[in-house]
C-alpha cells in the first residue's frame, strides 16, 4: 500500500511540475494567433491585423538621415513540434491600401523603393521552432511628413500550411500630419515678464526648423529657448489650435532651476498660410524671460 501511494505522488508531482513548464515563445507571443490547430499548421505575422493597426505605427524623424531598423516575425503555429522546415514568402501588398482608405476615410500613400527596403522576402522557420524574423530599413529623410504611409507586409506563401485569414498582414503605418515639414523660425526674447524693449542678442530669424508629426491632429515643433523645449500643437475639430509644451521638457527645464510661469499661449495660427507664434514666460531665479516663437513657411 505504501508502494501504491509512493507512485500516485510521484505521478501527481510530474502532473504538477509539466502543468508548470513554460514555453517562452508562447509567453512571447511569438506563435501569433490563438487556434486549436487540430493537427494542421498554420503561418501568420505577429502583431498583424487592423486590430493591431496602432501597434504597427513607425514613429520616424524625417530631419534625420539615420536609417530606423523595424522587426517583422513569422509565426508557426501547431499543435507539437514540427519535424521538417517551412518555407514563408513575404512582401508588400499595396493592394491592401485603397481598401483600408475607402474602409476607413483615410488616404495613405504606398511607400517606394528608397524609402524603405525589406531585408529578407524568403524566410524559413527551422524545424522544431515556432517562428523566423526579418527586419525593415526605414530611409528616415525620404519621406514627407505632411503625408501618411502604409506598409502592408503580407504572407504571400507558405508551402503546405494554412494562412491566417486575419494575421496574414501587418499594418506597419507612418502618419503625418498636414502641418507638419520645413518651416522658418524667428526666435524673440526679452529679458522681462512683460516682453517690451529691445531683445535679447540671442534673438534671430529664419532658422529652418522641421515640424514633426505626432499623430493626424498634433504635430510638434521646437522653440528656441534654452534647451529648446517642444510645443505640441493641436489641430481642433473646430478649426482652432491648442498648443502646450511638452511636458517632460518643461519638468527638464525645472529640475534646472527654470520654471514655466505664463503660457504657452497662441498669437497666431493661420490654417491658410501655415504660420504660427507661439509665446510663454519663464523664471529663473528673479529673472523673467518673455519668449516668443514665430513659425511660417519658407
Amino acid at each position: 500500500m505504501k508502494n501504491i501511494s509512493s507512485y500516485f505522488l510521484l505521478f501527481a508531482l510530474g502532473v504538477s511540475f509539466a502543468s508548470c513548464l513554460k514555453d517562452k515563445a508562447y509567453e512571447d507571443g511569438l506563435y501569433g494567433a490563438v487556434r486549436n490547430t487540430e493537427g494542421g499548421k498554420y503561418v501568420s505575422i505577429v502583431t498583424a491585423g487592423l486590430q493591431n493597426f496602432s501597434k504597427s505605427s513607425i514613429l520616424i524623424s524625417t530631419s534625420s538621415a539615420d536609417v530606423k531598423t523595424v522587426e517583422v516575425i513569422v509565426s508557426l503555429d501547431l499543435g507539437e513540434k514540427s519535424s521538417a522546415p517551412q518555407t514563408v514568402k513575404i512582401g508588400i501588398d499595396n493592394s491592401k491600401i485603397a481598401s483600408y482608405n475607402t474602409a476607413n476615410s483615410k488616404n495613405f500613400e504606398p511607400v517606394t523603393s528608397d524609402m524603405i527596403k525589406l531585408k529578407a522576402t524568403e524566410l524559413t522557420i527551422p524545424a522544431g521552432e515556432s517562428y523566423a524574423k526579418t527586419t525593415i530599413e526605414v530611409y528616415q529623410n525620404k519621406f514627407d511628413p505632411s503625408k501618411s504611409y502604409l506598409i502592408p507586409i503580407t504572407i504571400l506563401e507558405a508551402p503546405g500550411a494554412t494562412m491566417s485569414a486575419n494575421l496574414n498582414t501587418r499594418y506597419f503605418n507612418i502618419i503625418g500630419n498636414p502641418y507638419a515639414g520645413a518651416y522658418k523660425h524667428d526666435f524673440t526674447r526679452f529679458n522681462n515678464q512683460t516682453g517690451t524693449g529691445t531683445p535679447h542678442s540671442l534673438s534671430y530669424n529664419g532658422k529652418d526648423r522641421t515640424a514633426l508629426p505626432i499623430s493626424e491632429k498634433v504635430f510638434s515643433v521646437p522653440s528656441g529657448y534654452y534647451i529648446e523645449p517642444n510645443y505640441n500643437v493641436t489641430a481642433n475639430s473646430n478649426g482652432t489650435f491648442t498648443v502646450v509644451l511638452n511636458a517632460a521638457d518643461v519638468k527638464t527645464m525645472k529640475d534646472n532651476g527654470v520654471e514655466l510661469v505664463e503660457g504657452p499661449r497662441i498669437i497666431k495660427a493661420d490654417v491658410a498660410t501655415k504660420e504660427f507664434i507661439f509665446q510663454y514666460v519663464v523664471q529663473a531665479g528673479a529673472n523673467y524671460r518673455y519668449i516668443i516663437d514665430r513659425y511660417y513657411k519658407p
